[in-house]
């Protein structure tokens, strides 16, 4: 509710006498003050009309009644409509000290001797009302500022395209006080209009309603790339949704523009008839410039999100199809290369018996020692590759695995530190961490230059938290962050397994002083498997140090 006016009680007694005084006068000061007003300014009707509300002898039968405050509402009404109008204050300040020296003459004449303080009181009330105009356009114009600026926060807070669609459409409505909005966008393969958001006609089929170009009022305005109105529907015959029919009487529309091509249409209904203003229109038009670039982003930004979730899911499945190639690989290598090569020794054994040359002898021998060492190397990369601990006894038990060759194999002390609650996990987390430990222990071998490593991991409140610190020389820059400079593709590898399980993987690193790598992945809490598959001896066991300085201690 606007302030009311600054007006002391007796000035207001002076106000209500005088337009008592001057009632039978008011249409020939009136007629006058409009004949001098054409003449000046030349204003359009509904320009004119709002002027003269905010005279004197407009608000007689208001000031008859006492009724300050109800005339203070319209002065902030006639106000703002005085804005929209783009009517210059100056032209405000002029008409009401044009009326007040139209007003002077009549004044002196019914009050005489006491002119002077009738001509204070309504000098008075010229002031009071000057101010409550000025404030009105102030108000307007924060008022567009606002809207623009509650556009862009939705476009920064949005989650996606629906959620700012809903939002710009409340922002229109509640800006023009509309009573229903709808967003169609425009199909750029099939170029019709279909609805993508809508308030106040909860019961519009969405999805149902396609719109062709040039068809009706969206499809006219999204062809000509122009607003359009319609400002009385009761008066139009064109093609127009029943639904906005039943719940609109006057219906504003304007384009959706990016670059000069339309992207969709915008539209607001009134419950009456209704036209709009010069500087409505190019407030709505605003709204829809600034709103077709925020949907343009969320649009993208959505395209991207559904993209990126795509490719999630294809490289989880890529991972899975990996896990099952490298399994069947290694039965393959089992069942058929390592029973070919058990052949092989057996019969090489049984030759080794019957000859007698010692050459021959010699020679058996070192095809023997080469067949032990295929079947060994053999039994290493099936171990590497689908790695029978990992799936009889869990990932604890391939943990301790991985940390004891990486000790017999490079000399690093490795100690491993596991929570008693982490039990047996689901498959896949299970194999992705193993993989995540497998290769940051391959790393450490290849690259790091590194005397110990310490693996903790532990499970509360549904995570599981696995960190591997090492003391070796460290990670580059690139190689620690997820961009496309890395210089491997071993980090981009485990991030992709744990990012697949809603994880996240963060390796940080300053050179010379190691590397840490951070895992976290959610599990539930009835995840856990029976932990009885673990054997208590395998969880608590230490190994045993090898020949050299180095060893683990589990």
């Amino acid at each position: 509710m606007p302030a009311p006016l600054p007006i002391k009680e007796s000035a207001q007694a002076l106000i209500l006498e005088s337009s008592s005084a001057l009632q039978p006068y008011f249409a020939e000061i009136n007629a006058a003050w409009r004949q001098r007003m054409f003449e000046e300014f030349q204003f359009e009707g509904r320009a004119m009309v709002a002027l003269e509300r905010l005279n004197f002898g407009a608000g007689f039968v208001l000031y008859s009644h006492s009724d300050f405050a109800t005339f203070t509402e319209n002065l902030g009404y006639f106000g703002t409509r005085l804005a929209r109008l783009r009517v210059d204050t100056r032209a405000v300040a002029r008409s009401l000290e044009l009326y007040q020296e139209l007003t002077a003459p009549y004044l002196e004449q019914v009050f005489g001797e006491h002119y002077v303080q009738a001509a204070s009181a309504l000098e008075t009330l010229s002031s009071a009302t000057y101010i409550a105009v000025t404030a009105a356009y102030f108000d307007a114009q924060q008022a567009s500022t606002n809207a623009l600026l509650e556009v862009l926060e939705a476009e920064l807070q949005a989650k996606n395209l629906a959620v700012l669609l809903e939002r710009v459409l409340q922002i229109t409505t509640n800006i023009f006080h509309a009573s229903v909005g709808v967003i169609l966008l425009l199909d750029p393969e099939t170029q019709t209009l279909s609805v993508h958001s809508s308030v106040g006609v909860q019961d519009l089929p969405n999805r149902d309603i396609v719109v062709e170009l040039g068809q009706g009022f969206t499809g006219r305005i999204a062809e000509t790339g122009e607003p359009e109105i319609l400002p009385n529907l009761a008066h139009s015959s064109g093609v127009l949704n029943p639904f906005l029919r039943d719940k609109a009487q006057s219906l504003w529309g304007v384009p959706l523009k990016l670059n000069g091509r339309v992207t969709g249409v915008l539209t607001i209904g009134f419950e009456k008839p209704y036209t709009w203003l010069p500087t409505e229109l190019e407030l709505f038009r605003a709204i829809a410039d600034r709103s077709a670039l925020a949907i343009e982003r969320a649009a993208i930004t959505d395209a991207l999100r559904e993209r990126e979730a795509r490719i999630v899911e294809l490289s989880g499945h890529l991972l899975k199809a990996q896990e099952e190639e490298r399994k069947r690989i290694s039965r393959e290598l089992h069942d058929e290369t390592g029973q070919a090569l058990m052949v092989i020794r057996l019969y090489l054994g049984m030759l080794d018996g019957e000859v007698r040359t010692r050459a021959a002898k010699g020679r058996i021998q070192e095809l023997l020692g080469v067949v032990d060492r295929t079947i060994e190397g053999i039994r290493r990369i099936i171990g590497r590759l689908s790695p029978l601990v990992l799936q009889e006894l869990g990932l604890i038990a391939a943990i301790r695995k991985e940390a004891k060759d990486l000790a017999r194999n490079a000399g690093v002390m490795t100690r491993v530190a596991i929570g008693d609650d982490v039990g047996r996990l689901a498959p896949e987390v299970e194999t992705a961490i193993y993989r995540v430990v497998q290769e940051s222990l391959h790393n450490v071998a290849k690259h790091a230059q590194a005397h110990n490593v310490n693996i903790q991991m532990s499970r509360s409140k549904g995570q599981l938290r696995l960190q591997i610190e090492d003391d070796g020389v460290g990670l580059s820059a690139t190689q620690q962050g997820p961009g496309p400079r890395r210089a491997t593709f071993g980090m981009a590898g485990m991030r992709e397994r744990i990012s697949t399980l809603g994880g996240t993987m963060r390796a940080s690193s300053k050179k010379g002083h190691g590397t840490t790598i951070l895992v976290t992945v959610p599990v539930a809490e009835d995840e856990s498997m029976e932990r009885a598959a673990v054997p208590i001896a395998i969880r608590r066991t230490t190994a045993s140090v090898p020949s050299s300085s180095t060893g683990t201690n589990t």
